[in-house]
């Protein structure tokens, strides 16, 4: 679905009833970032839409690390692990905060999950109510986005919410 557009889309789904309960106040805004510049490019939208709505801005991060493969080779991973890579999202969701509070945003906050992408930004959108979520998606086609999935895709069709999504440049 995703793959096959070049514009930036903002998705809102239907319910299965086809009506409208009225108007929807949008007050939140879920910004997923993982790190990568790449990622990061939804924040002038996010800014400016921010800045003219007045919303609460909510960044979010999920870091997770794959099982171990033989407990005898690594014997799992240990907290330590977990701790310095909580430590690291932490740290890069503060500086993001700053920035944005810089450009003249307020009521900022962020959110740091151990899970998965999108299963976690999918749960976050589900416990916060009146939102958006804004994302850029990497446009990934064909093998590579077989092999590695898309984040963007998975949580517009499983969130229920409705999605901003910027395209890569």
């Amino acid at each position: 679905m995703l793959h096959g557009v070049a514009n930036d889309l903002f998705l809102v789904r239907a319910t299965e009833q086809g009506k409208s309960d009225g108007a929807a106040p949008l007050t939140k805004v879920i910004v997923p970032l993982d790190g990568s510049p790449l990622a990061e490019k939804v924040l002038p939208q996010v800014v400016e839409l921010g800045t003219k709505m007045s919303l609460d801005i909510i960044l979010t991060r999920a870091y997770a690390l794959p099982p171990a493969i033989s407990p005898d080779e690594y014997a799992g991973y240990g907290q330590e692990l977990f701790d310095q890579l909580e430590a690291e999202v932490k740290d890069y969701l503060e500086k993001k905060s700053k920035e944005l509070s810089k450009q003249g945003l307020r009521n900022i906050s962020y959110v740091v999950d151990l899970g998965y992408g999108a299963e976690e930004i999918i749960a976050l959108a589900r416990k916060t109510s009146n939102n958006f979520i804004a994302m850029c998606t990497h446009g990934r086609s064909g093998v590579k986005r077989w092999v590695l999935g898309s984040v963007t895709d998975r949580v517009v069709r499983h969130s229920g919410d409705p999605v901003l999504i910027i395209r890569a440049a």
